[in-house]
């Protein structure tokens, strides 16, 4: 380190290479640039979108009885 340059900032020295053959030199940036499966989704895993509320409700212990 010299102390010419004490006002610049020091660079980052890690190693930079190209990527591998065939590889997509601009890859995906952000979850919403991701492309989903058609199998990647809520209603795939057996989720429903509507509200569940009801379900919930019904989905007590049976020790809680029916009155809640």
């Amino acid at each position: 380190m010299t102390r010419s340059g004490a006002n610049e900032r020091r660079q980052g020295r890690r190693a930079q290479r190209a990527g591998a053959p065939g590889a997509d030199p601009t890859p995906q940036a952000g979850a919403d640039a991701a492309v989903r499966a058609s199998d990647d989704t809520d209603r795939a895993w057996g989720d429903r979108s509507d509200r569940n509320d009801e379900r919930l409700k019904g989905d007590v212990p049976p020790h809680w009885g029916k009155t809640h």
